[in-house]
């Protein structure tokens, strides 16, 4: 399937809650983002995604999170989300993001919300792939050196004993994944609705079945199976499920000179907001 490609601008964030399919060129990544979203609207909740893009453009963020709560819950919560994006978007350590998404966390749960997140960085210049998840199903990475994909879990991160808050995962329940990349590399990002979806034979998606069906045709180019599969799935799935998928190719495209010109002027700007959230 051809899908124009459009350039990412940078301090930017995008996304939210709506069906898409397109791709963006940006420093060090080329990234196609399935979104199909439910025909139910927002009764229960949905699932969000938000790509922001630093000053320079050398820092991506990824966040896909699965939000179950009233259609209000929802929505105060996914700007929540989004705020805490911006106001970190030149920062290349996502701790701050987690942090703070702890307390929304744990906010939204006192309310009788309930939700699972990954969030995941991107820095060009090293191509360092840093990610956190928190209930969401894990990422898929291949390695061009290998010719193989890879199921990451990653590991949990030390954290002091807490008290354990009802709906909440724990901080010690976090899942931490660091790794470098190379380009022609890629890594694969997804939300539980796409996780619960179905092959057209009647096979749960899941991170097992879905590795396997990656592993099988490690002679195809990695976007064209990625492609193939999401189609064959979307397909195959009900109408009543959101959907996500983040598809990233690691490439030597650097930042342009106009971008590392304008980069400081940009640091002193509000960053733009191109999300929509389903308004």
């Amino acid at each position: 399937m051809q899908v124009s490609t459009e350039r990412k601008s940078c301090m930017e964030i995008t996304g939210g809650r709506k069906s898409e399919d397109v791709q963006y060129e940006m420093p060090g990544l080329r990234m196609r983002v399935f979104s199909k979203q439910s025909e139910m609207g927002l009764e229960g909740g949905g699932e969000i995604h938000f790509i922001s893009s630093c000053a320079s453009g050398r820092i991506t963020r990824i966040l896909i999170a699965d939000i179950c709560g009233s259609e209000s819950l929802f929505r105060q919560f996914s700007c929540q989300i989004r705020d805490g994006l911006l106001k970190s978007i030149n920062s290349i350590w996502q701790d701050r993001v987690v942090d703070e998404m702890e307390k929304q966390f744990k906010e939204f749960a006192s309310h009788g919300g309930f939700a699972t997140a990954s969030i995941a960085t991107f820095f060009a210049p090293t191509r360092s792939f840093v990610m956190c998840n928190i209930g969401n199903p894990p990422p898929i990475i291949y390695r061009q050196a290998e010719r193989s994909w890879e199921v990451v879990h990653g590991n949990h991160g030390e954290t002091a004993e807490e008290e354990a808050v009802e709906g909440v995962f724990a901080k010690g329940e976090y899942r931490y994944i660091e790794t470098k990349l190379e380009v022609g590399d890629h890594f694969l990002l997804y939300g539980n609705g796409f996780a619960q979806s179905k092959f057209p034979g009647g096979d749960i998606v899941g991170h097992a079945r879905l590795h396997s069906a990656l592993q099988d045709a490690t002679h195809t180019d990695p976007e064209t199976r990625i492609d193939h599969l999401v189609s064959r799935i979307r397909e195959a799935s009900s109408e009543s499920e959101d959907s996500t998928v983040v598809a990233c190719a690691v490439t030597n495209k650097s930042v342009g000179l106009g971008d590392n010109l304008l980069a400081p002027i940009r640091l002193f700007s509000r960053a733009k907001d191109n999300t929509n959230l389903g308004d």
